[in-house]
């Protein structure tokens, strides 16, 4: 048919469009991020020197000093992640295996904590963390991102474990299992490809947030994104330090996402069976 013709046509001229669209930028930041300063600002752009790795050594070794900004996002992201599963999944269970009274309520109460915009909170997070001793601490960042992801983290586990089969989760009940056991040994190995899929959207949203980190952080207990921002300034901008910086903060989330994407998939189908 004409209509199938013309779809089947433009369909890979779209996709081409769309990836040239996301990978465009990238490709830019990190051509930019081997010119000199000079090449960064040249007009029309010029084509870099690949051997030049002075703004990574800067970057790193130098004045800069990004290294310390970078340990502190994998503590925090990591930190994050694993409290956030770690609480997140016994709560997704109980959810979506116990008769718990008004349980659609609570569930709707748990997702609507991500209705309101991030920096609505800034203000009373601020003072929270100030009253308690945390803020400006890693742990206080640590707790924020917790409690900002814990509702996501939940919701998506609810929906994965009520995919997972009652008949086998009985089974294992019949044999003896507790139903601490059970969801030990055969409802978390189950789900697990989505419970990778959760941990790493967490690790995710925590290694790249900027706005939290940026009012609640300060001194040692920063992260990359904040330091990333210091490079715009209304005097000078080094944007081929800036690209380079961008560059070392992509890799980490590149590298997870690549050796991942086979639990991504996985865990993604069995949360689109779920919902159907």
């Amino acid at each position: 048919m004409p209509g199938q013709s013309t779809r089947r046509l433009f369909a890979p001229f779209a996709a081409l469009v769309l990836a040239a669209a996301v990978v465009a930028p990238i490709l830019w930041i990190v051509l930019t991020s081997f010119k000199t300063f000079v090449e960064a600002q040249a007009i029309p752009p010029v084509w870099p020197n690949f051997a030049n790795f002075g703004n990574y050594i800067e970057t790193l070794a130098g004045a800069q000093n990004a290294l310390e900004p970078l340990i502190q996002s994998l503590l925090v992201a990591t930190l994050t992640m694993v409290i956030t599963t770690l609480i997140g999944i016994p709560a997704a269970y109980a959810l979506a295996r116990y008769n718990i009274p008004r349980k659609k309520d609570i569930q709707f109460y748990i997702l609507s904590t991500r209705f309101m915009p991030i920096i609505a909170g800034i203000v009373p997070l601020s003072a929270l963390l100030s009253k308690v001793g945390l803020y400006g601490s890693t742990a206080g960042l640590i707790v924020v991102y917790v409690s900002i992801n814990l509702s996501f983290s939940v919701w998506l586990l609810t929906i994965f474990f009520r995919n997972v089969p009652k008949e086998v989760e009985e089974a294992a009940r019949i044999d003896g299992a507790s139903r601490v056991a059970t969801l030990w040994l055969v409802t978390i190995p189950m789900a697990s490809a989505s419970i990778i899929v959760v941990a790493l959207f967490t690790w995710i949203f925590s290694w790249n947030e900027l706005l939290d980190a940026l009012v609640l952080t300060n001194g040692d207990s920063q992260t990359l994104p904040v330091y990333l921002a210091k490079f715009a300034s209304n005097t000078l901008t080094q944007y081929q330090q800036m690209a380079a910086a961008a560059t070392i903060q992509s890799i980490p989330a590149i590298l997870l996402t690549f050796f991942a994407q086979k639990y991504i998939v996985t865990g993604l189908s069995m949360g689109a069976l779920s919902a159907e």
